[in-house]
């Protein structure tokens, strides 16, 4: 397997899981087409389908080993059984939190870069991305999501589904300290939260 075959792979592998897991980040977690096309009937599961098959050829092109091509298949395979799962939401959800291209995608370049080393032009950006470090906010972000997804259990969302999802959450209200309170309220409030704490976590650079 030549060297630059492999190099050329090696970035086609980064270009997807940008593309799929990288567009947006907030916080310590990040999404991309292969979360937001999930909410479009159809849409998602075609583009995860496209982009699995794509990685696992470039995995074969690029000489991969039996283990890396075990490893891409099984994330990759768990993302789209997950994502035709019967229960509404779930498959989802899922697709947001689960990155397998992401995953499959580094196990690619791990195999790349043990045999052949990193491609000598995105030297400098992977050691870029070694010197980052955040500023700690990660968790708030990961409880305020938290927060979120309580806050949407514990409304009445789920009672007025049958409407529809976006009429049940304009009309959903949670019931706090003997108040009922507006859930976009409270999910505008926390989405605006996370987003300001997204900003100030952005990590240095060297």
């Amino acid at each position: 397997m030549s060297r630059d075959r492999a190099h050329s792979a090696w970035k086609s592998a980064e270009s997807i899981k940008k593309l799929s897991d990288r567009i947006v980040g907030i916080g310590p977690f990040s999404i991309g087409l292969d979360g937001i096309l999930t909410w479009i009937p159809g849409a998602g599961i075609v583009y995860s389908a496209g982009a699995a098959a794509y990685l696992l050829w470039l995995a074969f092109r690029a000489g991969a080993s039996f283990g890396t091509l075990m490893r891409m298949s099984g994330a990759l395979g768990l993302d789209l059984l997950v994502s035709d799962f019967p229960i509404p939401g779930v498959a989802d959800l899922f697709d947001v939190l689960w990155q397998g291209h992401l995953i499959a995608a580094n196990s690619l370049q791990k195999d790349i870069e043990g045999r052949h080393g990193i491609p000598p032009d995105r030297i400098a950006m992977v050691e870029k991305a070694l010197r980052r470090r955040g500023r700690g906010l990660g968790w708030i972000v990961l409880l305020l999501v938290v927060g979120l997804v309580a806050a949407i259990w514990r409304s009445d969302f789920g009672e007025t589904l049958h409407r529809g999802w976006w009429p049940a959450f304009k009309d959903a209200s949670l019931l706090l300290a003997g108040y009922s309170i507006s859930l976009p309220l409270v999910a505008g409030v926390l989405l605006v939260l996370i987003v300001l704490i997204n900003a100030a976590n952005r990590p240095r650079r060297a």
